[in-house]
């Protein structure tokens, strides 16, 4: 058993319910299953290039959170149909969604070491950039659909990254500990 640090009677590791209780595959699938479901919603037209991708942010948050349950495999098949279910080019959406992965599952130690704000600073690029992607794809495609005014939904979604990562948090049971200030690592209670 690992002992206490010097000075103080806490153990040196987290112990009984301070434990993190890793995420099972079917809160992951579930959660996945809902985002894809709010994405395909059927939004207004008018409001369409402001809604953001629903399914990329939960599958970031699973790659941060799960990476064994939600990586590159689960980006491509969520990303595939996504694209049969909006009628766009075969595979664009796959793409952005692999890449994005790809790059969640590169930096994820040290998105795990941020609280939820600094997170959302930090993928405010990636978010952003999977837009850009699906758009400069689809410019070189000469899709009718590509228009610049779907990055917003980029800045939508790095905007709802917070209500959506802390939603996620609290449905999973994840806190911070007391006295590890704020981006201390997360553990269940």
């Amino acid at each position: 058993m690992p002992r206490a640090e010097p000075g103080t009677s806490k153990p040196l590791l987290p112990q009984g319910a301070e434990l993190v209780a890793p995420p099972t595959p079917a809160r992951v699938y579930a959660s996945l299953a809902v985002a894809l479901a709010a994405t395909l919603l059927p939004w207004a037209d008018g409001m369409l290039w402001l809604v953001p991708d629903f399914t990329l942010m939960a599958l970031l948050y699973w790659s941060i959170r799960a990476p064994r349950l939600a990586g590159l495999g689960v980006a491509f098949l969520l990303g595939l149909v996504t694209d049969v279910a909006g009628g766009v080019l075969m595979g664009l959406n796959a793409l952005a969604y692999c890449a994005a992965t790809f790059v969640i599952l590169m930096l994820r130690r040290r998105l795990e070491g941020f609280d939820v704000p600094r997170q959302a600073l930090q993928l405010a690029p990636l978010l952003l950039g999977k837009e850009a992607l699906v758009l400069l794809a689809g410019l070189m495609l000469g899709l009718p659909q590509a228009d610049w005014r779907w990055l917003a939904a980029g800045l939508v979604a790095a905007v709802l990254w917070l209500p959506l990562a802390w939603l996620m948090d609290r449905l999973t049971g994840y806190t911070r500990v007391a006295g590890q200030g704020e981006a201390g690592p997360r553990v269940r209670v």
